[in-house]
């Protein structure tokens, strides 16, 4: 039989050590002392015996007693030394759960809290006694405190998650839990781990807030975003972005930019690279060409501008690419639409001068690389003046347009019309092999004229004058091309209007000087070059003066002596004639009453007004202030005004004769004859004279039928009961016959030519002796 005994010394208690003594001495005594008796018999050797026997059990039981105690002792001295150990790494745990800044919470199963760090103390506001003395529901917000068996059910296995708890102070914080279950004392129980993310809530705020605010401004910008990724895969439409390219966000997201984002060229049609890709590549700003058309997902077109930049994280690394761009059509329109404004003429929408002389650079250079020819037409319309007064404005406006869309008919493929201004067109024959073919294409401009143009019922007739200039031959310098064949204009006008003249040098000449008068008449006036010369009007009974008739006189500085036919045109032209006019009017107004106040006999002075001048909306109130300045009795002073400029404006002429009538201002129709007047509007007007152009009067002795003209216009005047003068009588074989004829007036140089005023003084004394 094998006895495997083995004594556990850490298992002896005093209460132990008594029994075991007790009990081995009551076996000792009960178990010797028999022994002995049956051993011997004799008292006095028992006696002995006995007391040996006490001895030796003393020794022994010393000895057992020693061990034993010795054993325990040695057992306490290990218990408290690995109670001082365990006291010191509990003392190193505590210390360490005090300096964590995070809340240590120890927990029963029943959720009471058993122990909790420093932290947990300062948080929560409670003492450490308070804290190991209450239930762990307190901490948490009523709305949170029946998840507590929850979490006392799944703590033990782990568990993380986010709440809010409560302070002493009623305060409350958000936390994150880190819970797992432990045994302590071989009882088991939960540690919490809890952090206080009040900060990070806070942070968290702050972001999404302002992503919110990014969102927001996102959908609500005018422009188009369009956010991706760094291999330029969609990642965010915003709603402008959805509407211009027809995808939605959610389709969108995931699908790479190319697919989504199609622009191309809108002159070229071809495919214009993304600009998120070059953004991308070069890690920089990009903005994409002009010109550039987005094609949406309906396949409309859609004109963009816009720019792309990287997206970059906090080391600096591409992770995207942000695209902005808008929709420019309407401004691109715009600048379409003034862009062809700034080039082309409003009225007829023919190319203007600055288109043409871009049109006319071009085909100069391509001339000069070939040694090819290109003609330059200068285009003035004959009497247009006329019909647009007569007619109205809105009428001259459509023959304008009906006339440049004739003249655009009969050019070829290439050329080019252009309006200059006015009724002035520019025509360009970009290739053309010489002269004639210039010559050619000009008569077949003159040949649309021929038939009338129909405009609101009305049939009009217009012509024009055509002057041409040719490249290489007259001039290799562009606006020197113009200038010529505006100076061949002017010529073919001088040739009698409707024909067309090539520039020649000797036309440079006319020109600088028709220049040369120009600028010499603008200092005319400052420079008091004019003075006025008066011819007698005589009646032809008496033989007495009764008028005169105030002629201008220009002795230029620089000109010397210039005949009105020389410098009256250009004046018309330039717009000079106004203030001129103005100084006749008023100097022979004062040269009048200076007349009278020097005792002459009164006499009606006679003053030429321009059509310019009749034009003017003043002009009636120009008179009536230079009669007051003057102090002229209005009965003194006639206003004479050509045929033509009687017939225009019909309705409106009549009423501005009829102011100066009102005023006792006396009417006369200067060169009478010469036009094509209406009897209807002549029989109307409050006119007192007609006077007899003098191209009649030299016809009286040729025997080309000036006697009968002349004859019919006094019998006209008299049926009229107008006064009739004849002009530029010169013989007394004229003389009589218009006395014969009962002609009231004449002046000529048969009585006298115009004379500087001293002179005519000289002619009233002699009369008057």
């Amino acid at each position: 039989m094998n006895f495997n005994c083995k004594w556990n010394f850490s298992k002896i208690t005093p209460l132990r050590i008594a029994i075991l003594y007790g009990l081995t001495s009551w076996i000792w005594i009960l178990f010797s002392d028999g022994l002995i008796a049956l051993i011997i018999s004799n008292q006095q050797e028992l006696l002995k015996l006995s007391t040996l026997k006490g001895g030796l059990f003393v020794i022994v039981t010393a000895i057992l007693l020693y061990l034993l105690i010795q054993s325990g002792y040695n057992s306490l001295q290990k218990s408290e030394q690995a109670l001082k150990k365990d006291w010191a790494v509990l003392e190193r745990y505590r210390l360490l759960a005090d300096e964590v800044q995070d809340i240590i919470i120890f927990i029963s199963p029943e959720g009471q809290i058993i122990d909790a760090n420093e932290a947990a103390v300062k948080r929560y506001g409670y003492t450490r006694q308070e804290l190991t003395n209450m239930p762990v529901n307190k901490l948490r917000l009523p709305e949170d405190q029946l998840t507590v068996p929850c979490f006392l059910q799944n703590a033990p296995k782990g568990m993380q998650f986010e709440l809010k708890h409560v302070c002493k102070d009623g305060s409350v914080f958000p936390i994150d839990v880190s819970a797992k279950g432990a045994t302590s004392n071989g009882k088991p129980i939960i540690i919490s781990l809890i952090r206080d993310i009040s900060e990070r809530k806070k942070v968290e705020a702050e972001v999404w807030l302002e992503k919110e605010r990014a969102q927001v401004t996102l959908e609500s910008i005018g422009d188009a975003v369009i956010t991706t990724d760094v291999q330029a895969n969609i990642e965010y439409f915003n709603p402008v972005a959805e509407a211009l390219t027809g995808w939605s966000n959610k389709e969108a997201v995931g699908l790479s930019l190319e697919k989504v984002f199609k622009i191309i060229n809108e002159e070229t049609g071809e495919s214009v690279e993304s600009p998120i890709a070059r953004s991308l590549r070069e890690g920089r700003i990009v903005s994409i060409e002009d010109q550039t058309v987005l094609i949406n997902k309906l396949g409309n077109t859609v004109s963009i501008e816009d720019s792309a930049a990287p997206i970059r994280d906090r080391e600096d690394t591409i992770i995207g690419a942000v695209l902005v761009f808008r929709d420019v059509s309407y401004k691109r329109n715009h600048m379409k639409e003034l862009a062809h404004q700034a080039q082309h003429d409003a009225l007829t929408g023919l190319p203007n001068r600055y288109l043409f002389n871009e049109h006319l650079k071009q085909a100069l250079a391509r001339a000069r690389r070939r040694e090819g020819k290109v003609a330059v037409m200068f285009l003035d319309l004959d009497r247009f003046k006329l019909i647009n007064d007569t007619m109205g404005h809105n009428l001259g406006d459509q023959l304008l347009k009906s006339v440049a869309e004739r003249i655009h008919q009969t050019l070829r493929e290439g050329d080019t019309v252009a309006r200059q201004g006015g009724d002035e067109f520019l025509v360009l024959l970009s290739e053309i092999k010489d002269e004639m073919e210039a010559k050619s294409v000009s008569e077949r401009i003159l040949g649309v004229f021929s038939k009338p143009i129909i405009l609101e019922d009305n049939e009009i007739y217009i012509n024009a004058s055509i002057g041409i200039s040719l490249y290489p031959d007259d001039s290799i310098d562009m606006e020197t091309l113009v200038k010529q064949a505006d100076t061949a204009m002017y010529y073919a006008k001088e040739r009698g209007r409707n024909n067309c003249q090539f520039f020649t040098p000797g036309l440079n000449i006319k020109a600088n000087q028709r220049l040369s008068t120009e600028n010499s008449l603008r200092k005319a006036l400052i420079r008091g070059e004019f003075v006025l010369h008066y011819q007698p009007q005589v009646n032809l009974d008496t033989g007495h003066i009764v008028g005169l008739e105030a002629l201008l006189r220009w002795n230029s500085v620089e000109l010397g002596l210039v005949s009105p036919a020389a410098f009256i045109p250009v004046a018309e032209e330039t717009g000079l004639i106004i203030p001129i006019g103005e100084w006749v009017l008023r100097t022979a107004c004062a040269q009048n009453k200076d007349w009278q106040d020097q005792g002459f006999i009164p006499l009606r002075i006679a003053v030429n007004i321009s059509a310019r001048q009749f034009q003017e909306p003043g002009f009636i109130k120009l008179v009536k202030q230079v009669l007051q300045e003057t102090k002229l009795d209005p009965q003194w002073l006639e206003l004479e005004i050509t045929e033509r400029i009687a017939m225009e404006k019909g309705e409106i002429t009549l009423k501005m004769l009829a102011a100066f009538k009102e005023l006792g201002i006396r009417i006369s129709i200067d060169d009478f004859g010469t036009g094509f007047s209406s009897l209807n509007y002549l029989s109307r007007m409050p006119i007192d004279t007609l006077k007899i152009d003098q191209t009649f009067i030299q016809d009286i002795s040729s025997g080309d039928n000036g006697k009968e003209v002349v004859t019919a216009i006094i019998q006209l005047a008299k049926n009229l009961q107008l006064k009739v003068i004849a002009e530029g009588v010169e013989t007394n074989n004229q003389c009589s016959f218009l006395k014969d004829k009962l002609c009231d007036e004449m002046q000529g140089y048969l009585f006298s030519k115009a004379v500087p005023s001293e002179e005519a003084e000289k002619l009233f004394e002699r009369l008057a002796k």
